[in-house]
């Protein structure tokens, strides 16, 4: 019975099945799925075997419970990974709404999203083909990759998510209390502002596109597809002047 030895021999579909059996709480019961998975046998022949066998095989795949390399490849075949400072607004949106989810399970649709086919136009300008697709429809495309190649995206992406909060958090909401604080009010008027703070933070991005459309939502995509650090940029430099 083959046993792989490392994420190396790993592809992403198989490793959002193995990070999606962390749910079981019982850590027996998990490592004989994930070791059924990683031999390609069903369960019930796994549990038919002596009891020491089954522990020297949990224990040659010790691996999976570390995380995947963090090296990156940039180019899978004809897809090429989009530097994250030359994301549009859309796109990371699009990314927040995967990370605040289950990045493992999304991981297909966060590298449909930064890997992209690229050409190079009569200027010599390298030219991304566009983001008017959905992940949903591209992210098999990915599943069938080493785990090791795009498994890098997601703490690249996380360090990115960082220093951009940090940089542009006030432009979302000024001291006001995260969305999972417990803030008891002493009266129906704390009540009504902390019911409005919470809105304003579960609508932000709609309400920061509203915005930069004046209200005009036919300039939806064209705000989307604004660059992203060049929008948050102008929008910091307005907050800062005042205007």
């Amino acid at each position: 019975m083959h046993l792989p030895k490392s994420w190396s021999e790993i592809d992403v579909l198989q490793f959002k099945e193995i990070r999606e059996l962390y749910t079981i709480p019982e850590v027996f019961n998990r490592e004989i799925e994930i070791l059924a998975i990683l031999a390609d046998v069903s369960s019930e022949e796994l549990e038919d075997l002596d009891i020491e066998e089954v522990t020297a095989m949990i224990s040659q795949i010790k691996f999976v419970n570390s995380e995947p390399s963090k090296q990156y490849k940039h180019q899978l075949d004809d897809y090429h990974f989009k530097s994250l400072d030359k994301l549009t607004v859309g796109e990371y949106i699009d990314l927040e709404h995967y990370f605040s989810k289950d990045y493992n399970q999304n991981i297909g649709h966060i590298a449909s999203i930064l890997y992209r086919q690229k050409s190079v136009d009569q200027w010599g300008v390298t030219v991304f083909e566009p983001y008017n697709f959905s992940p949903r429809v591209r992210y098999e495309l990915f599943e069938d990759y080493c785990i090791n190649d795009i498994y890098g995206i997601i703490p690249e992406f996380i360090s990115f998510r960082e220093n951009f909060m940090d940089t542009y958090g006030n432009l979302f909401h000024d001291n006001t209390a995260d969305a999972d604080d417990e803030v008891r009010p002493t009266n129906s008027e704390e009540a009504k502002e902390i019911q409005k703070e919470k809105s304003q933070l579960k609508w932000g991005w709609e309400r920061l596109i509203y915005s930069l459309c004046n209200e005009d939502l036919t300039k939806f995509e064209e705000v989307t597809n604004l660059p992203l650090i060049m929008t948050f940029n102008m929008l910091a430099m307005k907050k800062e002047l005042n205007i």
